[in-house]
């Protein structure tokens, strides 16, 4: 015990010593803050018993309310480790070592344990169970099994997605080992038949019967009804937390998803039915099971980076030693693993974009601990041999397992001690909206950042946030009318919505993750880190570099070179803040008297435009926006060669895009308009080569636009080209340029032209 108190220690101080100072840029962890605060009922399944440690936690005077959110988790993820050596170190020392040095290093564990996030107390809660169901397996205590379902009915009040471990844990706990015919049917149920009929049903029913099934099945024969009923209790008492939600519910709090006091809210927030009982609505665009095998690329490529190929060579080698030797705990471990692993992504069909996959990869290490601990078996079976050899070997993996993360930078990855992403994107956006004003926003990170600060720090109470996810839904409504009476909140999805927004809640802004329609997003106009529309007295054009000035930006600020995703995206916004200042310095440049002058003399606010594009340009390189409206400025002033050179890179990185969404499989929408924008840009990179005379390579451009994208411009373009040398070719071009779009004027009227020349 003692070693296992110095894992412990050793690992509280390395997690507290790269821990971010502030609300981490991590799904829902400013949600989880604010629900904490305030007692609130947070999205399904509202995590009842996270939220009231958290409460319990924010109330140690120490530092900031994130803070000390961050300081559960990590205590709870030292916990863990200190669990894993134990149940590792029955095969010796170096087994339980090598248990906490996986876990511990593994880099996905390590993020959910600096974040103000569930996860880690959930993991805590797995690593309980499984060390009392191996101790029911060896010998079965009737007042250990009623703590297991207490302790299980406590875990599902934390996440319900440890329901998956249930049938394994079941196995390894109830019953002794029995005729092999028996157990053959149970692993075909549990491997095959019912996560078969989960796929065919679209339900998560099936893992419920199969439960229930290995339960009455394992139950013991003496006393069974008794010990059904005094189970059962144990079990509810547990998940008696979720009581809290309908209680607080009916109070009004803050924070009140789905408003759980009604009793069919209160179901559908326990089943997620509003979530079609999956991970992510996302899924539904997909067919049942299409994204599966990319998801197991994701899952085998986060393996092999977390458990290297000693890692994953000892989880091989101890899960062949765990059924050699037991094989009823190697039974029930390997479906915990098959649920939370394989079954788990085959339900969760998310596609395999940088995003989704950020969502999915904290419910990896459900299954990570099941080969973690098979891998303390492995390299345990080593430790104990006689033959100094493989022990010498054994205490080598330990090393290696250690050596190779630290090697390849994992410290300096996971190291947030200076990251400040999330509180300086707080506090620069309330920096640039006026007083009193509204802003809607749409993404997690981003929504529930601009929550905390505002309602958990106390930042710029003058304002009023409006999740536009979630203002179509009821229960957010009467929310916010009880918390500002004034304020008008509605469904924000066309054009005619916003403009109520704007008309009833000036003034209005919206962060750049939101969804705006184009003639909305055409009425505003950039302001630091928020599109407006108000129009501030005495503000110029020229002067919102001053409010850029202002802004604190702690840290490096390049999409491509940080830690996570969420944070990218956070720097994702700054590039797109600085897009929508170079349109608007564009536009302005633009509608001066003399716009030929201020663009050919590189006047000021020309000028100013190209430094908003070409500094959102530095922050998210494979951004093509900054590059199509440099090559058009380069344009508009004459600049024809360096106007190709813009127009060539925005068609490349375009095209970059478009290969991602097919890699990724997003969604039709989505890849439509890549490769239009891609077409679009190959068709600006043939107009300049017209200009400098090189027709080759402004046919070669034009054709490549068409290769992507068949539109009549491009095909007008090509007749122009076309016009003197091959009058032919030129009539073909503008007969397919009104086939694809027959109002189409220019070509109408050039086709005219043509036609009426004599033969």
């Amino acid at each position: 015990m003692k070693t296992a108190a110095a894992v412990f220690l050793a690992s509280f101080v390395l997690y507290v010593a790269t821990m971010p100072p502030a609300l981490a840029p991590y799904r829902d962890t400013g949600e989880m803050s604010v629900a904490s605060r305030t007692l609130g009922v947070a999205h399904p399944t509202s995590y009842p018993l996270y939220v009231q440690l958290g409460h319990a936690a924010q109330g140690v005077p120490l530092a900031n309310p994130a803070y000390r959110l961050s300081l559960l988790s990590a205590f709870c993820g030292a916990l863990v480790l200190a669990g894993l050596f134990y149940l590792g170190s029955r095969w010796g020392a170096g087994a339980g070592s090598a248990a906490a040095l996986l876990m511990g290093l593994n880099a996905t564990f390590w993020s959910v344990v600096q974040v103000q996030e569930m996860y880690a107390l959930g993991l805590l809660f797995g690593v309980l169970l499984q060390g009392l169901v191996w101790r029911l397996a060896e010998r079965y205590s009737e007042r250990i099994w009623l703590f297991f379902a207490l302790a299980y009915g406590l875990c599902l009040a934390n996440r319900l997605d440890m329901l998956l471990w249930a049938p394994g844990l079941l196995w390894i706990a109830l019953g002794a080992d029995g005729p092999r015919r028996p157990v053959a049917y149970w692993a075909g149920a549990c491997f095959l038949i019912f996560p078969g009929l989960m796929v065919i049903s679209g339900s998560n029913a099936p893992i419920a019967l199969l439960v229930l099934g290995t339960v009455l099945w394992r139950a013991p024969h003496e006393r069974r009804w008794r010990w059904l009923l005094q189970s059962l209790f144990f079990g509810l008492l547990g998940l008696s937390v979720y009581l809290f939600l309908p209680i607080r519910s009916a109070t009004a709090p803050f924070l009140d998803w789905n408003h759980p006091a009604v009793l069919g809210n209160f179901l559908e927030s326990l089943l997620r039915t509003r979530y079609g009982g999956t991970l992510d609505l996302l899924s539904k665009n997909y067919a049942k099971g299409e994204l599966f095998g990319a998801n197991l690329v994701l899952y085998g490529r986060h393996l092999w980076e977390n458990f290297s190929i000693v890692g994953l060579a000892a989880a091989a080698w101890g899960c062949f030693e765990c059924a050699r030797s037991r094989p009823r705990r190697w039974l029930g471990m390997a479906a915990a693993w098959w649920w939370s692993g394989p079954v788990f992504l085959l339900m969760a069909n998310m596609p395999p974009n940088p995003h989704a996959a950020a969502i999915v990869e904290p419910h990896y290490l459900l299954s990570d601990m099941i080969l973690v601990l098979w891998a303390a078996q492995g390299i345990g079976g080593l430790m104990v041999s006689r033959i100094q050899l493989r022990r010498a070997w054994a205490w080598a993996a330990c090393a290696l397992l250690a050596a190779v993360p630290l090697w390849s930078g994992r410290l300096a990855q996971m190291n947030r001690r200076q990251h400040f992403f999330s509180y300086d994107f707080a506090r620069n956006v309330f920096r640039s909206v006026s007083p009193g004003g509204t802003i809607a926003a749409k993404k997690d990170v981003q929504l529930y950042a601009l929550w905390h600060y505002r309602n958990v720090q106390g930042w710029r109470p003058d304002l009023r946030l409006v999740s536009q996810g979630l203002a179509g839904a009821s229960w957010y409504q009467a929310d916010m009318r009880r918390a500002e009476p004034d304020l008008y909140v509605g469904p924000l999805r066309d054009g005619a919505d916003w403009r109520r927004f704007l008309d009833l809640d000036a003034p209005a802004f919206a962060t750049m993750d939101a969804e705006l329609p184009s003639d909305i997003l055409a009425s505003g106009r950039g302001r630091g880190l928020v599109y407006a529309w108000d129009l501030v007295a005495g503000e110029a054009p020229g002067q919102e570099q001053a409010l850029w000035d202002l802004m604190s930006r702690r840290g490096r600020y390049d999409y491509e070179d940080q830690p996570d995703f969420f944070t990218s995206d956070l720097v994702g916004n700054y590039a797109q803040a600085r897009c929508a200042e170079g349109r608007r310095l564009f536009a302005a440049a633009s509608g001066e008297k003399r716009a030929a002058a201020a663009f050919g003399g590189r006047g000021p606010l020309a000028a100013a435009a190209q430094a908003a594009f070409l500094s959102a340009w530095a922050m998210q390189w494979p951004l093509a926006e900054p590059a199509n409206f440099l090559g058009f400025m380069a344009f508009s002033r004459g600049d024809f060669p360096e106007a190709r050179r813009y127009y060539s890179l925005a068609a490349r990185l375009n095209e970059a895009t478009r290969r991602l969404t097919e890699e990724y499989h997003s969604l039709p929408d989505l890849k439509a308009g890549v490769l239009r924008a891609a077409a679009d840009a190959y068709m600006q990179v043939g107009v300049a080569c017209e200009k400098l005379k090189d027709v080759p390579a402004a046919e070669a451009a034009y054709q490549r636009s068409l290769a992507l994208f068949p539109a009549a411009q491009t095909r007008y373009n090509l007749a122009v080209l076309f016009w003197t040398s091959d009058p032919v070719r030129a009539e073909a071009e503008l007969v397919e340029a009104l086939r694809l779009d027959p109002n189409h004027s220019e070509a109408n009227k050039y086709l005219m032209i043509l036609r009426s020349r004599p033969k």
